[in-house]
């Protein structure tokens, strides 16, 4: 892995940290301030969630149903094995 992409991971794994404990420090504010119970809250998030992966799977129908032709996906190996068997030296010595 190179200097870059470790700098992109160290990025976001600062991101989702930062999110997470914003999440959680709002949550708490919510259940000490008896807005809501922890139960309450707890089918809240599980049913957003459950509504937002409907959601998705509809505009991934959505999107493949408007193509003209049909996308047949195939499998992707590792990036690793994919990256091997491509050639990168000079030009004519492949």
């Amino acid at each position: 892995m190179n200097s870059t992409s470790k700098a992109v991971i160290k990025n976001l794994n600062d991101r989702l940290l930062a999110q997470s404990v914003i999440v959680e420090t709002l949550i708490d504010i919510i259940i000490d301030n008896d807005l809501v119970t922890e139960e309450e809250l707890e089918q809240m998030i599980l049913d957003n969630h459950e509504s937002q992966m409907k959601y998705l799977e509809e505009l991934k129908k959505k999107e493949t149903s408007n193509l003209p032709f049909v996308v047949k996906q195939t499998k992707v190996e590792d990036d690793e094995e994919f990256l091997e068997r491509l050639y990168f030296g000079p030009m004519g010595e492949a």
